[in-house]
């Protein structure tokens, strides 16, 4: 668990200076799909929470943290879930990889409205200041939206697979 906080972090803070692209969301999923939702869960509220407090831009106001983490903890019990699903193997395809993407857009989706509700609940904008602010954002969502869903749909079942199969040979090595 604290080997994936401590990659929660470091991912974060190497994909910093790429607006929009990150590989947290990714790793939360995937730390949850490998510890199980509870683990997982506790990789993606306590990797955010530092990832967002010691931020070199600058610390989430409480309402952002509030729901930066609450989003990863989501994604870490929804990698749980899923993971639940593949416990012996997986078999790449093309339906996999949509899923995969599918699952990347929704905890995207997630995150970004949730961070947009404690940011406007911080900042006090009106309905009208909401809307102008997601009108003018919504490049910066698109981008977001898109790279996780390749990132889920290319890396995260790529080493999912490895993972798995991995285990399953050591297993086999210890029967």
């Amino acid at each position: 668990t604290a080997v994936f906080v401590a990659l929660v972090v470091t991912l974060g803070y190497a994909f910093i200076f790429l607006p929009n692209v990150e590989a947290v969301t990714a790793t939360v999923f995937i730390s949850g799909f490998l510890l199980g939702k509870k683990r997982g869960s506790i990789v993606g509220l306590l990797g955010e929470f530092i990832y967002a407090s010691l931020n070199p831009y600058g610390a989430s106001m409480p309402p952002l943290l509030a729901a930066q983490v609450a989003s990863m903890g989501l994604t870490g019990l929804l990698g749980g879930s899923v993971g639940s699903r593949y416990k012996e193997k997986i078999t790449l395809s093309a339906v996999l990889l949509l899923r995969f993407a599918l699952w990347g857009i929704l905890l995207t989706l997630i995150y970004d409205v949730a961070t947009c509700a404690g940011f406007f609940a911080f900042a006090g904008f009106s309905a009208r200041q909401m809307l102008a602010s997601l009108a003018v954002g919504l490049p910066f969502y698109a981008v977001h939206l898109g790279s996780n869903a390749i990132i889920f749909a290319s890396v995260v079942p790529v080493l999912l697979k490895k993972a798995l199969d991995r285990k399953l040979l050591r297993e086999r090595e210890y029967r």
